[in-house]
């Protein structure tokens, strides 16, 4: 299998997630383990949403976009130190709560892709604001001596407006991407400029390549009438095509701009299958050895020149293995990664490699794995095994699927089914607390929204008032 030369690992510190809530060690100690593993890229991203513009603090107050500030400079300066190259995410109009003046406000009426605390480009006052934010942003990495390598953007979740002065949005993005890479550029010289795909439609792929080529072509023909309106090929050296669920390619015919190279964005927050929902581990950790083997190959197959790993915390620690392994070319097959991650965190040697291998391996598609029988083999590996969050997750990933399966099995709420139900909320918790350490785990995150089939009829006869909050989706 070919190496993908650009292997990031995408980090965005929000909405709770362990990136936002670890301490320098521990960030170090992940972050070490990802170089490990064939990483060579670390990115986040300073998602404005709940936050108060940070930088504008005359009383010096240490509150919540202080401290998350804080905690995202400190995981770049801890990837630097790892020797990782550092990717600062955007989604351009993007702003933070305290700078929402009506006025300037975009327009999301016509796009359900369109959300968050968005301003409108359009406008010039909220656009020397949205530049201004970026500026800061970039001042604040020279002053702690981080070099940014990239600075890549998203036109969606969050952002877009869909005014008429912005139609169509993916221009308008591409737009003002180009003067926030001129920016960068005053901090970074040679800081590149790289595209994320997610969400985009085919439609905008096209309009985008056509406009970026028409760009550069101008400003190959005579001086630029300013970078909102004129480029140069390899203006955006690359763009991380979407991968949707469940699948393990992107749509390679979308065409890109002349000098972008096709890269991929890869969620590898989620098993081998999409459906039932097992994402962001409110099911325990993940695992996806077929998904992730079979997407490295059809990357390398493609001559793609790196990818995004998508990664929303700790729980995902299995699949960062195996995509960072496959794709640096360190291991040949997702059952080796395995194999070593059994040696490497459980102490595994023999033929305990394979059998640890072939145990995590069925948790792909997890809610076919006899949760009884998993618990039995489960208790045989682990003991001797060497303890931590690790070790401590996969036990909780089995006791969350016995006690799921027991309550999935009844058909009226007697005492058995009620203690079941009951068991598996308790788990759930413990594993976010006692694991993962989290706190306040917020927007889509939240294990609300990856609630078991059962859990509506057990929440609207028995549900607990205050206990996690009600069902929104069920798996």
């Amino acid at each position: 299998m070919a190496t993908i030369g650009y292997r990031e690992l995408y980090c965005p510190a929000h909405f709770g997630t362990s990136y936002e809530v670890m301490g320098d060690a521990e960030a170090a100690e992940v972050l070490a383990e990802a170089k490990w593993w064939g990483f060579n890229v670390y990115g986040d991203w300073f998602d404005a949403a709940d936050l108060k513009d940070p930088l504008n603090n005359p009383k010096s107050e240490w509150l919540l976009p202080q401290a998350i500030l804080e905690r995202k400079l400190s995981s770049f300066a801890a990837a630097a130190r790892e020797g990782l190259a550092l990717d600062l995410a955007t989604t351009p109009n993007h702003v933070w709560m305290d700078q929402l003046r009506p006025e300037l406000l975009a327009d999301t009426s016509g796009d359900k892709r369109m959300f968050g605390q968005l301003l409108c480009p359009s406008k010039p006052e909220a656009r020397e604001l949205i530049l201004r934010n970026h500026e800061k942003l970039f001042g604040l990495f020279r002053q702690r001596g981080l070099n940014l390598s990239a600075v890549s953007a998203c036109p969606y979740d969050y952002g877009g407006c869909s005014c008429e002065r912005c139609s169509p949005w993916i221009v308008t993005f591409g737009r003002l991407l180009l003067e926030i890479g001129e920016a960068a550029r005053r901090f970074f010289p040679d800081v590149r400029v790289r595209l994320i795909g997610w969400w985009w439609t085919a439609d905008e792929h096209r309009v985008f390549a056509e406009w970026a080529d028409r760009a550069s072509a101008g400003s190959a023909q005579g001086p630029s009438t300013g970078s909102a309106q004129a480029g140069a090929a390899g203006d955006f050296p690359s763009l991380a095509r979407h991968i949707k669920y469940g699948q393990t390619a992107p749509d390679f015919s979308a065409p890109l701009p002349r000098g972008c190279e096709s890269h991929a964005f890869v969620h590898i927050g989620y098993a081998d299958a999409a459906e039932p929902s097992d994402v962001y581990g409110a099911w325990g950790p993940v695992v996806a050895p077929r998904r992730i083997e079979e997407t490295v190959a059809n990357l390398a197959r493609a001559g793609s020149g790196g990818f995004m790993a998508y990664s929303e915390g700790v729980f995902d620690d299995a699949n960062k293995a195996i995509l960072g392994g496959l794709a640096s070319g360190k291991f040949a097959a997702a059952r080796e990664v395995l194999e070593c991650y059994a040696e490497r965190y459980f102490g595994a040697a023999g033929s305990r490699r394979g059998e640890w291998a072939d145990w995590l391996a069925q948790w792909g598609r997890p809610f076919e794995v006899d949760a009884k029988a998993a618990a039995g083999e489960f208790a045989a590996l682990a003991r001797g095994a060497t303890p931590g969050w690790r070790l401590a997750g996969w036990e909780h990933r089995v006791r969350l699927f016995e006690a799921h399966q027991e309550v999935a099995a009844g058909r009226e709420w007697d005492a058995a089914r009620l203690s079941a139900a009951r068991r598996f909320l308790d788990v759930q918790e413990r594993l976010y607390r006692d694991v993962w350490k989290l706190g306040l785990v917020r927007h889509g995150l939240h294990p609300r929204f990856r609630r078991p089939a059962w859990f509506a009829d057990y929440d609207r006869r028995i549900g607990e008032p205050g206990r996690q909050g009600q069902a929104v989706r069920e798996a």
